[in-house]
């Protein structure tokens, strides 16, 4: 049954003027509260609604029918409470009034309480009160949270008592999943002896979202709106806290690029399904794992068929890795508390990320002038490229600022170029490894002498501060080396080896042996690399002759002790 289905038994119930008993069962925060109240207060404005009476009674926290039953007396309302003050609940001047009213009936002598005790307190007041509970709608909510020793039997005993002696049209709402043991089997058995009416209120993921989002007006309501029937969650409580948390990232981040604000909302959207529903969410160490390269692993147990939703629902909401912002999020909703300094820093190291992409997009977006056409337009691309690069030098990488000037020269447009390199140059805040061309890294493909030519004066700037531990380490992790690599590593001694090798430990220590005698295993090895070999063997034959246990150590690395 749809919602809208549902909808329309419920106004139906509302208007008909026969005894009768309504359950509305569905699951935790998905409105079944929120809609029956909506339509209730809708029916009395309307005048759409009998009887003309009402009294709405949470059983949870209630230790025992007297309890139940005073509840009723005290939450009843007329219908010019909804009218004139648009209020669901009795008020404290409703109660008195009522209570005086019952007084001057019993100081009447009414026959309505011969055979009653006077009744001198409050409590008492009020219990006796329940006699005048009739000709109205009363709604019992949370049967799934009473208390133990309040008997199930006992409240759907009260149920068809009013209903079939005090002419009252009863409501039952409920999460009938969370009922357990005897209470389950209990409500089962009397539900169709007890209730006439028996709807399932279990709205989609769009629908939670109509009700729980109605105006989407604002970039707000829009994205979490949107986000939250992406995400399939259906439970409106859990909206509603997205719509806190996100109207609260909304005002620390107030100025930011729109884009760094939807990037908010939409990681918050996750963490809050997360951890407010975490038996239907993925898992938090689900979302934060870095899911780059999970997939590349061969030694994985096979996926259950949870993992594998959990994995397609994230790829349908493409969350793919958490970066600085998403993490400082998360930080927040799981603590309560806003980090504004955090998330603002966060905010602007992506800032920064999206200018450099902007800048990209519109470097790539001068290419297009070329590629795009056969119009003669050359005069016209290389103003414009020359501009870009200008504009956008610190996202254009050193390949394709070679590439743009021997474009340049290739058009007969080489005036100014020296310039144009020099301005790159200086607009840069690189490290020496930027500018440090190696002719065998695919990172570089630099091929324009102008241009190398530049780089290797800037990197001329630097001073060498690289280690021999930090060059043999990075040859392994690296897989690669230059003739630069090289020079270095040969100009130092089979001392300086030796102590190196001695003052590593660890993980360390595997790699920067591996990476001295990398070369002894190079076919067609050059006199360079094979002087870097000899002062690794010798280096480490003196360490293996230290002691008995170093020569074993020395050995695993297939180098003879003498």
């Amino acid at each position: 049954m749809s919602t809208e289905q549902v909808k329309n038994e419920i106004r139906r119930f509302l208007k008909a003027e026969d005894k009768l008993a309504l359950c509305l069962s569905g699951k935790w925060g998905v409105g079944k509260t929120h809609t029956w109240d909506t339509l209730l207060t809708a029916a009395f404005k309307n005048d759409a609604v009998w009887p003309q009476r009402y009294a709405y009674v949470s059983l949870f926290g209630l230790e025992n029918l007297s309890d139940v039953r005073r509840s009723v007396f005290e939450n009843t309302v007329e219908a010019a409470a909804f009218r004139e003050k648009e209020r669901l609940e009795a008020t404290l001047n409703s109660v008195s009034e009522r209570l005086a009213q019952l007084s001057s009936k019993w100081r009447a002598g009414l026959g309505m309480i011969r055979g009653i005790p006077v009744v001198a307190d409050y409590a008492g007041l009020v219990e006796a009160g329940f006699l005048d509970v009739r000709n109205q709608i009363v709604c019992f909510d949370d049967l799934e949270r009473m208390s133990d020793s309040l008997d199930l039997k006992d409240v759907l005993g009260l149920i068809s008592f009013l209903k079939e002696k005090k002419n009252c049209k009863v409501v039952l709402l409920l999460n009938s999943e969370a009922l357990e043991g005897q209470n389950a089997e209990d409500f089962r058995v009397q539900l169709e002896k007890v209730i006439d009416i028996n709807l399932t209120f279990a709205p989609t993921a769009s629908e939670a979202v109509a009700i729980a989002v109605p105006d989407r007006t604002t970039l707000l309501t829009q994205m979490v709106a949107e986000y939250a029937a992406k995400l399939e969650i259906t439970n409106i409580r859990t909206i509603f806290k997205l719509l806190r948390i996100c109207g609260r990232l909304e005002e620390v981040l107030e100025g930011y690029d729109a884009r760094i604000i939807k990037q908010a909302f939409h990681s918050a959207c996750l963490f809050g399904f997360a951890i407010y529903q975490p038996t239907e969410a993925p898992s938090i160490d689900t979302i934060l794992k870095d899911r780059t390269y999970a997939d590349l692993v061969g030694d994985r147990e096979e996926p259950t068929p949870k993992e594998i939703q959990h994995s397609e629902l994230l790829t349908r909401y493409e969350f793919h890795t958490a970066d600085g912002l998403d993490r400082v999020v998360f930080d927040c909703i799981h603590c309560g508390f806003f980090d504004e300094v955090s998330l603002r820093r966060e905010a602007d190291v992506l800032k920064g990320r999206l200018k450099l992409r902007d800048q990209d997009a519109a470097f790539s977006k001068v290419w297009d002038i070329y590629h795009g056409t056969f119009d003669d337009n050359a005069d016209a691309f290389a103003t414009q490229l020359k501009q870009s690069i200008r504009d956008n030098a610190a996202a254009i990488s050193p390949a394709d600022l070679s590439a743009s000037i021997a474009t340049l020269k290739k058009l007969n447009h080489g005036d100014g170029l020296d310039d144009l390199i020099k301005d790159y140059v200086d607009s840069r805040d690189d490290g020496k490894d930027f500018w440090a061309v190696d002719p065998v890294s695919w990172r570089f493909n630099i091929e324009d002498p102008d241009v190398i030519a530049a780089f290797a004066a800037k990197a001329s700037v630097f001073a060498d501060d690289r280690t021999l531990k930090g060059v043999a380490t990075a040859i392994v992790r690296d897989g690669a080396w230059s003739e630069d690599t090289l020079e270095f590593i040969d100009k130092h001694t089979a001392d300086d080896f030796y102590a190196a090798m001695k003052a590593t430990k660890g993980e360390e220590l595997r790699l920067i042996v591996k990476g001295l005698t990398y070369f002894r295993n190079v076919g067609n090895a050059n006199e360079r690399m094979k002087s870097i070999s000899g002062k690794a063997v010798s280096a480490l034959q003196r360490i293996g002759q230290e002691s008995a246990i170093n020569r074993l150590r020395v050995e695993k690395f297939s180098v003879v002790v003498p």
